[in-house]
């Protein structure tokens, strides 16, 4: 028997391990940057609309960061690899999605964009869920990423109360209601986005509370 073929066979072994080593010592960079990040992100909600800008431009150094991390990730994927190892990174970049997604929101109350993505990180998002030839961001991760605003507005109208911020509520409650009917117009096949999905309805509610509050109170018409 030629014992050569097990040795070739632990040689691949060895490199498939030391490539998922290397995955995961990209991804935990990533991590790192988008805690960072998201730290520095949450200041807006302890001030008003007015001051928001001051906070967004702090984190633009975070998103640099970011990006040369995803492309530190990318540098170490081949397009035929990708969903081999897609499950690896791809909650890191639902967070690094999230937060262009919330940045966004803030500096423009806008919805972030495919292409808005594609500017902050690096990478296309997948519109057409089309095969890869490239490394992306599929459409389920930023979708999530779109579920994940909605908790945020939920918390941004609470805190926009506790600074005096009266009028904010309801711009964020506009904004929500006609993302949430956009959202509406989407048949979900994913199991995972399905389920969150089905949570936007609570952060919604939180908003309309907190304006049914500021109306009983007669703070706002």
């Amino acid at each position: 028997m030629d014992v050569q073929l097990f040795v070739d066979l632990q040689d691949r072994l060895d490199q498939e391990s030391t490539l998922r080593e290397d995955i995961r010592n990209a991804i935990n960079e990533l991590y790192k940057t988008c805690r960072l990040a998201t730290a520095k992100l949450a200041k807006a909600h302890a001030v008003p609309k007015s001051q928001t800008k001051e906070v967004t431009d702090a984190i633009k150094p975070q998103f640099e960061t970011i990006r040369q991390n995803i492309s530190t990730l990318v540098s170490l994927i081949q397009p035929v690899t990708f969903y081999k190892y897609h499950d690896m990174w791809t909650n890191a970049i639902q967070s690094a999605c999230g937060l262009v997604v919330f940045a966004i929101y803030l500096e423009s109350a806008r919805l972030a964009t495919p292409s808005d993505v594609q500017a902050y990180l690096g990478c296309r998002v997948n519109t057409e869920n089309a095969d890869v030839t490239e490394f992306v961001i599929t459409l389920e991760e930023y979708l999530n990423a779109i579920v994940s605003l909605f908790n945020e507005l939920s918390r941004l109208a609470v805190n926009a109360v506790i600074v005096n911020d009266i009028q904010r509520p309801q711009e964020i409650s506009t904004f929500a209601s006609d993302l949430y009917a956009g959202f509406q117009l989407l048949n979900l096949k994913n199991d995972n986005l399905r389920r969150r999905f089905d949570s936007i309805k609570y952060d919604i509610k939180k908003i309309e509370e907190v304006q049914y509050d500021l109306r009983v109170r007669g703070l706002i018409s």
